[in-house]
């Protein structure tokens, strides 16, 4: 039963074919780490895990690429209000983000890159962009000519002029057109640099991504990720700049989650609705929240809301309910474990072979269907009903085994049958402590100098990584919680 997922670039369903038989390519746009992840990505990321999960379970291998942003304008200015390094702060809130996946199931990436460890790489599609004249320098900045690229706006569905009418267009004059975008910054005082042959400065977002891309896969990938945030101008600068650089596509699908929203209203620290993945983790397990995300479609704009999340902790709950009902019975067919022979000879025509048949066939049909996990969860449980109709106490104990084995196959792909873990913050994570240490010692060194503003936000940003600090006469002393 072929895939059918929906490519944004040409705004309909296509049927999945990868570039390689049988192995699929994605590259997944990360987090600008410079705060610590919230339930809007959660969504996102949550999301990416089961596409590669059910692209697995329909028999592809699968190699998945991740990237870290820790060279851009928000992490220097985030660096700069906490007195620390770009590094520092950027390691820290990396190490962050990868123990916020792990507390949320979401299983690693073959490959996590961070930008500013492919800087040559970055200069070098830089010049090839220039050479193939479609950049140009300007006071040791170069920019990206957007009307030498025809393709220009198709992936978002932009167009020059909207652009230049709307008001998200940066303002330069010395760019030739208002919508080029800038590749390779000039270093500003204080800020970290590389010598190129431009200027000792820093590479553009854009280019960041579509480097690391080219550098890992060689070429046109598979599938194009991350969430519709991404879309304009990110994605849509990043098909430019690859066409410009290597004369190839960036990619051949893209997929795009949609909007997220809190109770109606869109997330947002200063209306006091932004809730990071710590804060969600001390009042909802994992699976209730990846319950709760997979229940809307990802094109589908999400509300999250308590009475979502409620239905979502009793539909968990019922899971679990059925697990053990299930163990018990064949706890009492096979008191000492199951064996490798104890499911040989299976009746194909057993209800609970047919109920399982039913099952793997709806589920398919629902994520084949541009990933239709709302569908696909409604399969589950739509076997959980069915099964206690047939009563698993009174099941013939071999199949409802085998049953029971393809039921979890499903669950797998969905995410649902992890372990729960108690969420732990990183602090605990052994390359973790040193970056505590250092944000220790800088807020130490900021309360020194009377700089209390440096230190509470120090503190705050420790808090969350689950540290407690103790204020002494002979200096801080902290604790792992």
């Amino acid at each position: 039963m072929p895939l059918y997922l929906y490519n944004t670039l040409s705004r309909k369903k296509e049927e999945f074919v990868p570039l390689k038989r049988n192995f699929v390519r994605i590259y997944t746009c990360g987090l600008t780490v410079y705060d610590y992840m919230h339930i809007g990505h959660a969504r996102t990321y949550l999301f990416w895990d089961v596409v590669r999960r059910y692209l697995g379970y329909k028999g592809y291998g699968v190699y998945a690429i991740i990237n870290n942003t820790d060279i851009d304008d928000k992490n220097l200015a985030r660096a700069q209000e906490l007195g620390l390094s770009y590094r520092v702060t950027g390691e820290f809130f990396t190490r962050a983000f990868y123990d916020d996946m792990d507390a949320l199931g979401i299983r690693p990436y073959a490959l996590n890159c961070t930008a500013s460890d492919y800087i040559p790489e970055m200069i070098d599609t830089v010049q090839r962009i220039v050479a193939n004249g479609y950049g140009y320098v300007v006071d040791g900045d170069v920019f990206f000519e957007v009307e030498k690229y025809p393709g220009y706006g198709k992936l978002s569905g932009q167009n020059l002029a909207d652009l230049v009418a709307g008001s998200r267009v940066e303002v330069d004059p010395r760019k030739r057109h208002p919508a080029d975008f800038a590749l390779w910054k000039a270093a500003k005082p204080g800020e970290p640099a590389w010598p190129s042959p431009w200027s000792a400065g820093r590479p553009g977002w854009h280019v960041e991504c579509s480097s690391m891309a080219y550098h890992f896969f060689g070429g046109t990938y598979d599938i194009k990720g991350g969430a519709v945030d991404n879309l304009f101008p990110h994605h849509e600068n990043e098909v430019a700049q690859t066409y410009a650089a290597y004369g190839i596509p960036l990619a051949k699908y893209y997929m795009h989650p949609e909007h997220f929203l809190v109770e109606g209203t869109k997330m947002s620290k200063s209306l006091g609705n932004f809730i990071t993945v710590r804060e969600a983790l001390k009042d909802w397990r994992q699976q209730e929240l990846r319950h709760y995300f997979l229940g809307t479609h990802y094109r589908a704009q999400m509300n999250f809301t308590q009475e979502g999340l409620n239905a979502s902790r009793q539909a968990w709950e019922r899971i679990q309910q059925f697990r053990a009902v299930v163990a018990d019975a064949l706890e009492r067919s096979f008191p000492g474990g199951m064996g490798v022979n104890d499911l040989a000879g299976l009746d194909a025509e057993s209800p609970w072979t047919r109920l399982a048949d039913r099952l793997e066939q709806a589920f398919t049909e629902a994520m084949d269907d541009d990933f239709n996990t709302p569908r696909g969860l409604a399969a589950l449980f739509d076997y959980v009903s069915e099964a206690y109709r047939l009563g698993p106490g009174g099941a013939p104990s071999r199949e409802l085994a085998r049953a029971q084995q393809r039921f979890e196959q499903v669950a797998e792909t969905l995410g649902l049958n992890e372990t729960l873990t108690e969420y732990a913050a990183g602090a605990h994570n052994l390359r973790f402590r040193p970056l505590v240490e250092e944000l220790v010692a800088r807020r130490d060194a900021a309360r020194k100098e009377g700089d209390f503003a440096t230190a509470d936000r120090l503190r705050g940003v420790l808090a969350q990584a689950g540290v407690a600090l103790e204020d002494t006469p002979g200096g801080t002393r902290y604790r792992m919680q």
